[in-house]
Order: C-alpha cells, then sequence, then structure tokens
C-alpha cells in the first residue's frame, strides 16, 4: 500500500498543482491523506478545492488555520502591526471570500484519522496528537511524548503545521512530518509532501518514507497575490522565495492543548 500525505496547502493553487502532478508520476498511490490548512493566508480559495478533487481515495484533516477560518478569528496573541498584522488581515481576507462549498468542507474535516489493519497503526494529525496548535519537532518530541500516553497500536504519526519536514523515531513512535506544499519553513521554498510506501510492513521502521521536493513557478504566485491586492503579500513573498518565516518567528501561536481529542490517548 502506498499512501502520499500533503499539509499546508494555505491557498497556494500553483505548489498544489505541482505537487498533484508529481504524484501522477510516482504510479499507483491507494490513498491520500491532506492534513489541513488549505486556505488563508495564500490567495487561492474556490481552486483549491476543485485541484484536490482530482485526486481519487483522499481524506482531509482540520488544521488550526481551518477553525481559525470558522472562528473568524485569529489570534489574540500577536500585535495588529507589522507582519503580525498583516497576516491577520489575510485570514479575514480569506474568511470573506469562503463560499457555503468551502465553509461546509471545513466544518466537516475531522481532527485525527487511523489507517491500518495491522497490529500497529498509523496517526494522521494536523499539529500534533493533542492540539492542532502544537507543532512536533525533534526539539519538542521528547517532552510532548513523556506528557502523552499514546494508544500502543500507534506507532506511527504523521503530521504537519511546523512547515518543516522531518523523520524521527521516539519512545518507539516513528514521527513523519510532511512539511508544506505551499509555505515551507526549512529553508528550501520548494514544495514538499510525503510519499510512503510499505505500509504492510511488519513494523513502522520498514516503512519506505520520501519526503519528495518539488519545484513550481514561485514569482507567479507572488504575482496572484499582488494582483488581487492581498493585505499579506509583502510577507507571504518573503515566506514563498525565502523558505522561511519573516525573522525565523513561528506563526503561530502556541496556543492551549486542545482537550477533546482524548480518543488518540490510550
Amino acid at each position: 500500500m502506498r499512501l502520499a500525505v500533503l499539509s499546508d496547502i494555505h491557498g497556494n493553487a500553483l505548489a498544489l498543482e505541482a505537487v498533484l502532478e508529481d504524484m501522477k508520476r510516482q504510479g499507483t498511490i491507494d490513498r491520500v491523506i491532506v492534513a489541513g490548512d488549505f486556505f488563508a493566508p495564500g490567495p487561492a480559495t474556490h481552486l483549491i478545492l476543485s485541484l484536490l478533487q482530482q485526486s481519487p481515495h483522499s481524506s482531509y484533516l482540520r488544521g488550526n488555520a481551518d477553525r481559525y477560518l470558522l472562528e473568524k478569528t485569529y489570534t489574540t496573541v500577536y500585535s495588529s502591526q507589522g507582519w503580525q498584522g498583516s497576516l491577520r488581515s489575510a485570514f479575514q481576507w480569506t474568511a470573506e471570500r469562503l463560499g457555503k462549498s468551502e465553509v461546509r468542507f471545513l466544518e466537516a474535516l475531522p481532527f485525527s484519522q487511523v489507517v491500518g489493519d495491522q497490529p500497529w497503526q498509523l496517526l494522521a494529525v494536523h499539529g500534533s496528537p493533542r492540539s492542532d496548535e502544537e507543532g512536533l519537532t525533534p526539539k519538542s518530541l521528547g517532552a510532548i511524548f513523556t506528557e502523552l500516553s499514546i494508544n500502543s497500536r500507534v506507532q506511527l504519526i504523521t503530521c504537519g503545521h511546523t512547515h518543516v519536514p522531518m523523520d524521527e523515531v521516539i519512545n518507539g513512535v516513528r514521527v513523519v512530518n510532511t512539511g508544506s506544499v505551499g509555505l515551507p519553513f526549512d529553508g528550501d521554498p520548494r514544495a514538499c509532501y510525503a510519499l510512503i510506501s510499505n505500509l504492510k510492513a511488519n513494523h513502522p521502521r520498514d516503512v519506505q518514507v520520501d519526503l519528495r521536493r518539488v519545484s513550481y513557478n514561485i514569482d507567479s504566485a507572488i504575482q496572484q497575490l499582488r494582483h488581487l491586492n492581498h493585505p499579506a503579500a509583502d510577507l507571504t513573498a518573503y515566506n514563498l522565495r525565502h523558505g522561511r518565516p519573516m525573522g525565523n518567528t513561528d506563526i503561530y501561536t502556541s496556543g492551549s492543548i486542545l482537550s477533546n481529542n482524548s480518543s488518540l490517548l490510550s
């Protein structure tokens, strides 16, 4: 079984198109999971869903940015000035342009998905198994997994949110961060996603993970932002060109840990 996992499109239709074309070139993919953050702060709204519908056997998860759009709020942690203000304005700009189909789509998104009927399972989430605002990184994995009691059958976790690809093992659990399709933050501006093969292996260490990088026309994506007078055009142009958030600062709030996902834990 081969599985493609995408995350963090953030309204970048050109990057998504490039990833979908790359997926077609990889041969048979049995299943696709898109792990949230579909629209803001990029320029595309309606086009994202129509592109995703081209991939059969797809399922979708909710990201923190998707929840912000439904709540029509971003965060009160950051100021309304500078790049932080631009980002907050981009969420409002996007929320005002979502159609009924996009709103219904976001409302129906689940927090997580479990894959696999073998003795071990894959758990797909946006951020972490307990919050859509908590990013899993090499530095945070040890502390987070000490605090969590993961269902013993979950031995492989796929996630996004940080926009930084990763493949690490902690406390016997393999964690694959698929990076970002539309807004990478690891210094490589190319779109990123994960192609996961051999999911029927007896142990997740034998699963093959290909963190794929895909080039696309970044200048055209920036032109789309400027053509629409997008409120975060300058900020997003910097992020797209450099593959990093402005000032190397995490743009996401650390937030409070959500408490409604206890079913993912033992």
